[in-house]
């Protein structure tokens, strides 16, 4: 079972009404914490908050936002134009007053008159429904979209665990060229000592001045301790990647530091081309890891 769960996604659903048509989307992106952003018309704000912790709910990390739209249905456009009957009696009944009070006899106002009366002729459109009206399907197409959401941050998830197995696989590999490689580089040293205090001496070398000389560096360059805490990172970053824990993602990314902070000071410590070699292999890893744990939930 695969619990990395991306914070990557798109969902959608929509509603068909007698007269309007609902309309859901969601978008998640990467982000350091759990944001979710909902937009939705403004006759509809009362809502807002509980579609946000609506999705909220489901989701640990990244930035999540829902966009609700509200389209009139083609059920709706063939009732046509409507009339305001009581903004037109209004308005008839305000042109005869003035009529009576001036003592002056209007014509009958045109159509065109009528059409300069804001508010006076309307579509089904303007019409949105009510809170009430809306509520239960609109909440409804939310959870299927928000289903949606989800099931694409899973299977991406899936994807990205893949990549990390196979990752962290190389990683382990390079690391056991590194432990296999350190005495080595241990021997190296010593013959280098060896060699330059023959030259200094003439030939003539003391063992026990070797011996203590090979100490020092071996020590000051000794990554024995480097490498079981980075074998140790790796155990755990596997731990979490196999567990049954939700929302891994800063953990791994902690991880991830650490490795890189001993692989580091592996670098500084070796000077062996081989060992080299090892570490620029093992810091491309490490950053390619970091990469993809970036879009872990």
């Amino acid at each position: 079972m695969y619990l990395i769960v991306s914070m990557t996604g798109y969902g959608r659903a929509q509603t068909a009404l007698p007269t309007h048509k609902l309309l859901v989307e969601m978008r998640s992106v990467n982000h350091r914490f759990a944001e979710v952003v909902v937009r939705l018309p403004r006759e509809w704000m009362e809502l807002e908050e509980r579609v946000r912790k609506l999705v909220q709910a489901e989701i640990a990390r990244g930035r999540v936002e829902v966009y609700i739209t509200v389209t009139t249905s083609a059920a709706a456009n063939a009732i046509g134009v409507e009339v305001d009957r009581d903004l037109l009696a209004r308005a008839l009944r305000l042109i005869h007053e003035v009529s009576v009070a001036s003592e002056v006899d209007f014509e009958p106002p045109s159509i065109g008159d009528l059409l300069a009366i804001p508010g006076l002729f309307r579509t089904r459109e303007d019409d949105l429904l009510s809170v009430q009206e809306v509520e239960e399907p609109l909440f409804a197409t939310v959870k299927t979209a928000l289903s949606q959401l989800l099931g694409i941050r899973q299977a991406e998830g899936k994807h990205l665990t893949q990549h990390l197995e196979q990752r962290l696989q190389e990683l382990s590999r390079v690391v056991l060229l590194m432990e296999q490689r350190a005495p080595q580089t241990v021997q190296l040293l010593r013959d280098k000592l060896l060699e330059r205090l023959r030259q200094l001496l003439q030939g003539e070398v003391d063992a026990t001045r070797v011996a203590l000389e090979v100490a020092i560096a071996a020590e000051r360059t000794s990554v024995e301790e480097e490498i079981e805490r980075l074998k140790s990172h790796i155990m755990q970053f596997r731990k979490l990647v196999e567990s049954q824990e939700l929302a891994v993602g800063r953990r791994l990314d902690f991880l991830l530091q650490e490795m890189n902070r001993e692989v580091n000071t592996i670098g500084s410590k070796c000077a062996d081309l081989a060992m080299t070699d090892a570490v620029l292999l093992a810091k491309h890893g490490i950053e390619q890891m970091r990469e993809q744990v970036q879009n872990a939930e």
